[in-house]
């Protein structure tokens, strides 16, 4: 199963964790991490997103 996935996550360890998480559970998600208010703003703005998994 293929994904779009937003992920907003400051830590790199913890969005490494769940992205193993995710692909054990047989999702390939294409994925793009944001960190700043101003980086999730931009990325709804320009992108459609099937799920956002936010910190």
């Amino acid at each position: 199963m293929n994904l779009r996935i937003l992920f907003v996550e400051d830590s790199a360890d913890d969005a490494e964790l769940m992205l193993r998480r995710l692909r054990e559970a047989g999702i390939e998600p294409q994925l793009d991490r944001v960190q700043t208010e101003a980086a999730l703003r931009e990325a709804l703005a320009g992108e459609l997103w099937e799920l956002a998994l936010v910190d």
